[in-house]
């Protein structure tokens, strides 16, 4: 209900495993591999319990964008189907599309799974996490949107980062000045202080072209 995702790269060390849904931990959904047992953080890419604890697949970003968005830039969409989907899967993707842009809501038994929330957004707040080294930070969507079409942009000890909202799919997505990507996922906010406790949380100042990060110590 997060709707965020990463890349994972399915390799602990030089095999290959194979992983499916194994549960919910934070409200999150926890991996688990056919060949150890493991469960797995599918933000983090950190194995949480079992034989393989301590090791950590290699992650990297995805884009979340619309048909629309992606046919304004003209290249090629490859999408692949799966050839049977359960009913379970079925509800969630009806329940996870219908609520990307809102509010959003919990299903029951989620919150059951979930330790006290980080008080500092509303839980179900969207917006774009970033992840670069040590530091993770929270980019609010409404934070973002505030900017009058203009990217923010935000120092990360002396790099510059810029977020900004996409013109099509009014997804927020960073870039560094270079124009390289950082690892980043657009995601809720329970999710993401969840998944990178103590994280940074920006906000733009009142003076215009003045942008900050606050609220944390950008811990991931």
């Amino acid at each position: 209900m997060c709707h965020s995702g990463v890349g994972l790269t399915p390799t602990v060390e030089g095999r290959v495993h194979h992983f499916s849904a194994g549960g919910l931990y934070d409200g999150l959904v926890l991996l688990i591999d056919d060949e150890t047992r493991t469960y797995w953080d599918h933000i983090t890419g950190r194995a949480r319990y079992g034989p393989s604890r301590g090791a950590t697949l290699e992650t990297w970003p995805l884009a979340y964008t619309t048909v629309a968005a992606q046919r304004e830039t003209g290249r090629p969409l490859r999408v692949a189907v799966p050839p049977r989907r359960g009913v379970s899967a079925w509800m969630f993707g009806r329940l996870g599309r219908k609520n990307v842009g809102t509010r959003g809501r919990l299903p029951p038994g989620f919150r059951a799974t979930m330790g006290p929330p980080d008080p500092r957004r509303p839980g179900m707040d969207q917006g774009l996490g970033v992840v670069h080294g040590d530091a993770a930070r929270f980019y609010p969507t409404s934070e973002v949107a505030g900017a009058e079409g203009q990217a923010v942009e935000d120092d990360w000890q002396g790099a510059t980062l810029r977020v900004a909202l996409g013109a099509v799919d009014r997804v927020p997505a960073a870039t560094w000045r270079d124009g390289s990507r950082p690892m980043q996922m657009f995601t809720r906010w329970y999710g993401f202080s969840a998944s990178f406790p103590g994280c940074g949380v920006f906000r733009r100042s009142s003076a215009p072209g003045i942008a900050r990060a606050a609220s944390g110590p950008d811990a991931p």
